[in-house]
């Protein structure tokens, strides 16, 4: 762990906070400065820091007629999750490219794209999204634009945009808000709104009825894939939130992990075939983790079999651990034998979380593997046995 201070965090005291960019103490009551317009940094404790490295750039995000970028929601999402949030797009700084749907062929996306930066990973607005949905960083190549399309996807007008719609977004945006979050006009449209005209308190009005909130509730993967095997995906949920029968789909296997959608999930039984894996001890222990394995193809091979030298050299394929079990010793002699056999894969757990998504393999490569500064730790660890 790194013992570094959090410089969001380091700003936020009991009765005022010091603005990251002018380092002016501003009164706890005041949401931005009052000299640079920087708004109050979040408080990040106690939340996954999933954006942790990444430092984003958002295209067409952001109205231009909020005081500052950072008083948005999408900023303050992505800065309390991890993300360092950078206002001019600096080549040299930026390492993430959030776009705004309908901007695949704005002058940004082109100089990344078409200019050969490789160093920079262009994604919609959903990737960021979908991973604050998730509460993990979904890899950006399941997002990433490659190549620029013929004609730009349709976007919104106006100052509700599509992503307006996302789950998350709807459930958190009132908690990530400040009162300058939104421009003008929008405000003015609300305010103007049907909705916000008041009524005589004499007037006959309709009587009120409760409905419901829609529930946007997460399943475990591997539980996921459990009950479909079991063909109970979701039964309880149809009967209770649906009267018509669930429609049929032929398409490709795949797990949601919304629970209003585990009726269309599939699992392929070959998708892990041929792969046999040594899971870390809290992995290992997870019964829904070693049954949807198994349920594709994969073969589990236990600790406890035989030396743990012998069992990785002669009869393992790939290591599954979980962030938490980085450094135990499991990964630390899988490390030292990964020297002697590169081919031994070692993954953490989130890549068999999107092989199962997805319903195919992904490479496993990038945030999925070991990085170098924790293999060299691996090593000393074992060297010191």
């Amino acid at each position: 762990m790194s013992s570094v201070v959090d410089p969001v965090d380091g700003t936020i005291t009991r009765d005022s906070w010091t603005c990251p960019i002018c380092t002016v103490e501003v009164s706890r009551k005041n949401a931005f400065c009052q000299v640079c317009l920087r708004s109050r940094p979040m408080d990040r404790c106690g939340v996954p820091q999933i954006f942790a490295g990444c430092r984003i750039h958002f295209n067409g995000v952001i109205p231009r007629t909020i005081k500052h970028p950072s008083h948005s929601v999408e900023w303050r999402m992505a800065e309390r999750h991890g993300a360092t949030c950078i206002v001019d797009f600096d080549v040299s700084q930026v390492n993430v490219l959030v776009y705004r749907p309908g901007y695949e062929r704005s002058d940004k996306v082109r100089r990344c794209v078409e200019g050969g930066i490789s160093n920079i990973f262009v994604v919609p607005i959903t990737w960021m999204l979908d991973c604050l949905l998730q509460s993990r960083q979904i890899h950006v190549g399941l997002y990433r634009l490659t190549s620029i399309p013929a004609v730009a996807q349709p976007t919104g007008k106006g100052p509700v945009l599509p992503h307006h719609q996302h789950p998350y977004y709807l459930m958190n945006v009132e908690e990530y808000a400040i009162p300058t979050s939104f421009s003008q006009n929008r405000q003015k449209e609300a305010n103007g709104s049907p909705n916000n005209v008041l009524v005589n308190a004499n007037a006959n009005l309709p009587p009120c009825f409760e409905v419901p909130e829609l529930q946007y509730t997460n399943v475990d993967v591997f539980e996921a894939v459990c009950n479909a095997q079991k063909g109970k995906a979701s039964v309880e949920e149809d009967q209770e939130n649906y009267e018509d029968a669930p429609e049929t789909r032929k398409r490709a296997a795949n797990i949601g992990i919304l629970r209003c959608e585990q009726r269309h999930n599939r699992v392929d039984s070959f998708l892990f075939s041929g792969m046999k894996f040594l899971l870390t001890p809290s992995l290992e222990s997870n019964p829904h983790l070693t049954r949807a394995l198994k349920l594709c193809g994969a073969q589990i091979v236990s600790s406890s079999e035989g030396s743990l030298g012998k069992l990785l050299r002669t009869a393992v394929t790939h290591v599954l651990y979980d962030h938490g079990e980085k450094k135990c010793d499991v990964m630390i002699e899988a490390a030292n034998v990964k020297k002697e056999l590169p081919g031994l894969t070692l993954a953490q757990v989130n890549w068999a979380e999107d092989c199962l998504i997805l319903g195919e393999l992904v490479p496993p490569c990038g945030h999925y593997v070991p990085t170098e500064k924790l293999l060299a730790t691996l090593s000393k660890k074992f060297a010191r046995r």
